[in-house]
């Protein structure tokens, strides 16, 4: 390569001109570069704010919609459908999955304050009324000691009772994730193992072609 010392002045400017192209090109590139990054972030800020309009809009006439629907409702067709709604939580909570809802939340606390120990009114006067309600109150009968401990230990069996609810048989190939599961399985292959057992045999020997 020739130095710049050894060039005419002819080339001087030649090599002049092509460093201001290349210097050129760079920063056209690197503007092309930020304007596209410009163009993506304004694009998405766009879409973004015209998805969330479009959601509150919808939300919007939903919400007009069941207004006008529920004001030509009479009360014995809105009580048909609590009853109807009341059935299918029941059979939601029966496969298992929504056991837990608040329903069954509720039933269950209102079963255990059956079984807690509790104040009557007369003890509870009489506590308020003394001067030492501190030392009163951290003095716990051994009755109320063992009824509690006795409801702790009916929750761990039923806990237990409850973990093993799902019934397995043995020898039987385990190929389900739930009762539901299982049962869909089950009428999957009486429809389609007549199609099938070559092929998965097959499969399992590795002789499949």
């Amino acid at each position: 390569m020739v130095e710049e010392n050894e060039m005419s002045a002819a080339q001087k400017k030649l090599f002049q001109l092509r460093m201001r192209v290349n210097a050129g090109r760079k920063a056209n590139k690197k503007e092309l570069i930020a304007e596209h990054d410009r163009v993506v972030q304004s694009t998405k800020k766009h879409d973004t704010s015209q998805s969330s309009e479009t959601r509150e809009e919808k939300e919007r006439k939903r919400k007009k919609i069941d207004e006008s629907v529920h004001l030509n409702e009479s009360a014995e067709c809105v009580e048909q459908q609590m009853k109807k709604q009341q059935k299918k939580d029941k059979r939601r909570a029966a496969f298992g999955w929504d056991v837990f809802n608040q329903d069954s939340l509720y039933k269950a606390y209102k079963k255990r304050l059956q079984n807690l120990p509790t104040t009557n009114q007369g003890e509870r006067e009489k506590t308020v009324s003394t001067e030492d309600t501190l030392v009163r109150c951290q003095q716990v009968s051994q009755e109320r000691l063992d009824r509690m401990s006795k409801e702790l230990e009916e929750r761990m069996k039923s806990r237990k009772k409850f973990s093993r609810r799902r019934q397995h048989y043995d020898g039987e190939d385990v190929d389900y994730i739930n009762d539901q599961n299982r049962l869909f399985n089950r009428k999957a292959s009486k429809a389609f193992d007549k199609y099938t057992v070559e092929i998965r045999q097959n499969l399992e020997r590795g002789t499949a072609l």
